[in-house]
């Protein structure tokens, strides 16, 4: 038997999550999976509008980071800044583990 009533929506609520924990949730899946991770600003003068680009997975070729790297060098006056550290994929899950935060009680991170 069919019902000829309109079934409603129920609506769900959604969780509204900060933009840091957006930005942990991506980072977490980017080191998890060997990706890059990489957050840029876009302006669109025309526009007067400003965007956050947060993008994840295999971007960056060897020789791309090689130019970055000397990029930076060449900018560090005006604020350019890179941080390198040896990387264990068992860090990840130490990381994960420590989720408050960017892991800041963990060393090896």
């Amino acid at each position: 038997m069919f019902s000829m009533a309109l079934r409603v929506k129920q609506q769900r609520k959604k969780e509204r999550k900060s933009i840091i924990e957006l930005f942990q949730e991506i980072l977490i899946s980017a080191l998890s999976r060997n990706d890059d991770f990489i957050i840029t600003f876009e302006t669109v003068p025309e526009k007067r509008k400003r965007y956050l680009h947060v993008l994840r997975g295999k971007l960056i070729t060897p020789c791309m980071l090689g130019t970055l790297k000397n990029r930076i060098e060449l900018q560090q006056e005006e604020g350019s800044a890179i941080m390198t550290i040896h990387w264990d994929k068992a860090q990840v899950k130490t990381c994960q583990v420590a989720m408050a935060g960017l892991c800041p009680d963990k060393k090896e991170i």
